[in-house]
């Protein structure tokens, strides 16, 4: 299981021998859970921030860009099992606060 605090340095994104991990990468077989916490897992939290693009990797902003938008138009679906939002309780409410999906937020319940 991916934790929320490892996460990927951001700079590492745009160098020429950088490989997306294995254990980041998602097929169209993955499941909602997998799909948020490898959104998380990669800075996801950070990506709702984001006021200067330009001071971001373009490869890393590309790829959370993407998830999000996957996640949001419902491509991953739910493996019908209970599964916890890794957020504490405290993002969760700033994110709510930004008008932030609450398929972002809220724990997968079916």
């Amino acid at each position: 299981m991916l934790e929320i605090h490892d996460r990927v340095n951001y700079e590492e994104w745009d160098n020429s021998d950088f490989i997306i991990p294995i254990e980041l990468r998602l097929t169209e077989d993955s499941f909602l859970h997998k799909a948020i916490q490898v959104f998380y897992k990669v800075g996801g939290f950070d990506f709702f921030n984001v006021i200067e693009p330009e001071r971001y990797a373009a490869n890393w902003l590309d790829f959370v860009g993407e998830l999000y938008s996957d996640i949001e138009d419902g491509k991953y679906r739910s493996d019908g099992k209970y599964h916890k939002n890794p957020l504490s309780d405290e993002d969760k409410l700033l994110l709510k606060e930004q008008g932030v999906p609450n398929i972002f937020i809220d724990d997968i319940v079916s």
